[in-house]
């Protein structure tokens, strides 16, 4: 199938092509959702069982699927004529030890299982790869909806000062590090010191561990990043309010991201929380930044 530039698909004749949402975990998929049908588009979506809950998608067209039952997931897509596919939302990873896959489900776990070992950007990159086999478009979630990627610039009223400056610096240099190997994409800095740095775990969690090391005054920052090389159309940084109230428990400064590349979920309420903990949420320039 001929890749079609989605900005121009969905100006120029949004019923021609109908997008499929893998949903994974998380507030992701329902607001992409949300902001595709608000453009007025029909989006349908497989919700991975475990993953996604079926209660939050009640007012969308939509299915629970097995993640091994891959077969169904295509059968699905043609079925809803679903010509452009993202996944959106975290998945765990499977364990491929207890998996019963139907037949197309065999095939992708070959590539998977190779995939597997290169860490997660050539897991989502083999999964990716698979989908636009069999025709499909795979875009994503930042090509469809560009008002949830971060601006450049200071987002809150709060911001950071020359030694958070410093830490968001010393942040770069950590996240480019670890990111190289495929270990995560945020570390917390404090006072230059890395205080934690984002592994198998996710974000939420490495601000929960971080919790644990809370001092009196607010001090430190997160800086989360995209790995160099990453599957954006299928693994794209992320933040959100809870994202915010996680690091105001840890008594973070602030939250530093790159523009561009990062999704916002809820800005509004984002920035709301931020400002009352009296946290600053930064968007980085991307040509600041060399990986």
């Amino acid at each position: 199938m001929k890749k079609q530039s989605v900005d121009s698909v969905s100006q120029n004749n949004a019923t021609s092509m109908r997008v499929g949402i893998i949903a994974g975990s998380g507030s992701l998929p329902l607001a992409l959702a949300s902001t595709l049908r608000a453009r007025g588009e029909a989006p349908y979506l497989l919700l991975v069982e475990g993953e996604a809950d079926p209660a939050q998608y009640a007012d969308f067209p939509h299915e629970v699927i097995r993640i091994t039952k891959v077969g169904r997931f295509l059968k699905a897509l043609s079925r809803e004529n679903c010509t452009h596919i993202t996944l959106a939302g975290p998945v765990k990873r499977p364990d491929l030890k207890n998996l019963v896959p139907d037949m197309e489900g065999v095939k992708l776990l070959g590539r998977i299982t190779g995939a597997a070992r290169k860490g997660d950007d050539g897991l989502m990159r083999a999964i990716t790869t698979y989908v636009k086999d069999k025709g499909f478009t795979v875009v994503g979630v930042h090509e469809l909806a560009t008002d949830l990627l971060v601006a450049t610039g200071c987002l809150g009223k709060v911001t950071p000062s020359a030694g958070d400056e410093a830490d968001i610096a010393a942040g770069i240099r950590i996240v480019k590090a670890v990111g190289a190997l495929d270990i995560g994409q945020a570390a917390i800095i404090r006072d230059g010191y890395v205080l934690a740095v984002e592994a198998a775990e996710g974000t939420d969690k490495l601000l929960m561990r971080t919790s644990e090391f809370a001092w009196d005054e607010p001090a430190g920052v997160l800086v989360k990043l995209s790995k160099p090389g990453q599957e954006l159309a299928a693994d794209m940084p992320t933040i959100g309010p809870e994202t915010v109230s996680l690091a105001a428990k840890a008594h973070l400064r602030g939250i530093a991201v790159e523009a561009g590349l990062t999704l916002v979920l809820d800005l509004k309420e984002t920035l709301r929380r931020a400002n009352e903990a009296g946290l600053f949420v930064v968007g980085l320039d991307p040509k600041n930044i060399i990986k």
